[in-house]
């Protein structure tokens, strides 16, 4: 059984991490994002975050319901999509939001700030689809 805390704890987190992006999104032209360090800090951080929390929760749902284990966390996605949990565009999507987080945990020298802007500008509604698949599973 998925245990509901650990998942409503983490979809929390990723709904309180999309609110602050949607924010930067709606309030700075991509222009704007580009010049500002602080801006970007914040986005990178609430990326990094949301993305973990997405990690967490595939990770978990992968091991209460005894699905094959991953070699790594993004493989989690693909497990998950195989197993008709989450849909196979999603889990691509997931896929290269989990290296985008890689990037910013270690390798935060080389961030593309122009991908995060792209990232607020169109992906964030992705992390909604997660939500609401995963909720069926509470």
């Amino acid at each position: 059984m998925v245990d509901s805390n650990v998942l409503i704890k983490r979809i929390g987190r990723i709904r309180r991490c999309v609110a602050v992006l949607e924010g930067i999104r709606r309030t700075h032209s991509k222009a704007q994002f580009l010049k500002d360090e602080t801006i970007q800090a914040v986005t990178e951080r609430n990326i990094q975050i949301a993305v973990q929390a997405v990690m967490d929760i595939s990770s978990h749902v992968v091991a209460d319901m005894k699905l094959e284990l991953p070699d790594e966390h993004k493989q989690a996605f693909a497990i998950l999509a195989k197993n008709k949990v989450i849909p196979q565009s999603l889990a691509r999507t997931l896929t290269g939001m989990a290296g985008v987080r890689n990037v910013l945990v270690h390798e935060y020298l080389d961030v593309d700030q122009e991908r995060l802007y792209a990232i607020i500008s169109r992906n964030l509604g992705d992390f909604e689809k997660f939500v609401k698949v995963i909720s069926k599973l509470l």
